[in-house]
């Protein structure tokens, strides 16, 4: 709670370039040091949980990103779901693990080198990024780790990495060569702060390309004609239902945002694209003030020891009611 409340009252920087188009790869431990009980009910249980948490407010706040899933154990990386705007998909893929599968040693370079494979072919206006998040005390690697960092940073994939156990030397590095965050977590509650922070986009580098993105608007609406959705290419025709084609090729999509497999075109709803885009106007920090007496402006709950004030208008707000200006609705009710 505390550091929640000490988090809303730092000015968010303005005017700066972020990378709103944002192509993340979350790659999760699953090493038998998952299965440990100091976050009861186990570790692997607790980050599962708050990364379903994470997904939802990372589309909240990113609505043209994509986001995929990495898996690593017995010294080994695999890409378990693909990059994607399927927010479904990737919740039903983590339903699928289970504690069981949590075996053998952590392999941080093997980690990354898969997500460099998947990242470096990425326009250049893109954010590239990796989360790790590190159960384990070591890493396991075939090679030279360091001069992963190297080629990490040569690409400009920004790595981040959550320890659950303790701060290492290794985790440190990559962070700081990467111009990524290296954070360990204290308990079940930190955890969730910490991951929340990777929701806003992060300051575009100055190798970052600037382009103009053909986008399309496809309306949704009923399709008749039996067709193949390019989303699930290996499912059967589907013969009447509602979707989105591509304005440019035709090709069937189930859900926006997302890029069109056949011509490569940006497909996205005009809500989508302006929700995207409040990142670069910011709901400024509210100025702490203490209050004997009074209502909240936007729920009318009484205040009592302190409250939240809004520097253009000078409304007071609760301090459940600043969260949710700052974290979901990005602007002040009174002022608008």
């Amino acid at each position: 709670m505390e550091a929640r409340k000490k988090q809303r009252t730092i000015e968010k920087p303005s005017k700066i370039r972020l990378g709103i188009m944002r192509y993340v790869y979350v790659a999760i431990d699953c090493s038998r040091s998952m299965t440990s009980k100091v976050l009861p009910p186990s570790r692997f249980f607790v980050t599962m949980k708050i990364l379903n948490t994470f997904i939802d407010k990372f589309f909240e706040q990113n609505p043209i990103s994509q986001l995929g899933i990495i898996i690593v154990k017995d010294k080994k990386a695999e890409r378990f779901v693909s990059l994607t705007a399927n927010v479904r998909a990737l919740k039903d893929n983590l339903a699928s693990l289970n504690e069981a599968i949590c075996s053998g040693d952590f392999s941080l370079q093997n980690a990354l080198q898969l997500a460099l494979t998947n990242l470096k072919s990425l326009p250049g206006h893109v954010s590239r990024e990796v989360i790790v998040i590190m159960s384990s005390l070591s890493t396991v690697d075939p090679g030279n780790v360091f001069s992963t960092f190297e080629v990490l940073r040569g690409h400009n994939i920004r790595c981040s990495v959550i320890g659950i156990s303790a701060e290492l030397f290794v985790c440190k590095q990559l962070a700081k060569v990467t111009n990524g965050r290296y954070d360990v977590v204290l308990d079940q509650d930190h955890f969730e702060l910490l991951l929340s922070q990777h929701t806003a986009p992060p300051p575009s580098t100055k190798a970052a390309e600037c382009n103009a993105i053909r986008v399309a608007f496809p309306p949704h609406k009923t399709i008749r004609e039996r067709s193949f959705c390019v989303c699930h290419p290996m499912s059967a025709p589907l013969s009447t239902s509602r979707g989105f084609l591509c304005e440019q090729c035709g090709a069937r999509h189930c859900s926006l945002p997302a890029e069109c497999r056949v011509c490569r075109m940006t497909l996205v709803s005009a809500p989508q694209l302006a929700r995207a885009f409040r990142h670069l106007a910011p709901l400024p920090a509210f100025t702490p003030v203490s209050v004997t007496e009074g209502e909240c402006m936007a729920c009318d709950h009484p205040l009592s020891g302190e409250g939240f004030t809004c520097k253009s208008c000078g409304a007071i707000f609760c301090f459940d009611c600043d969260i949710l200006l700052h974290e979901s609705l990005h602007v002040c009710p009174n002022c608008v």
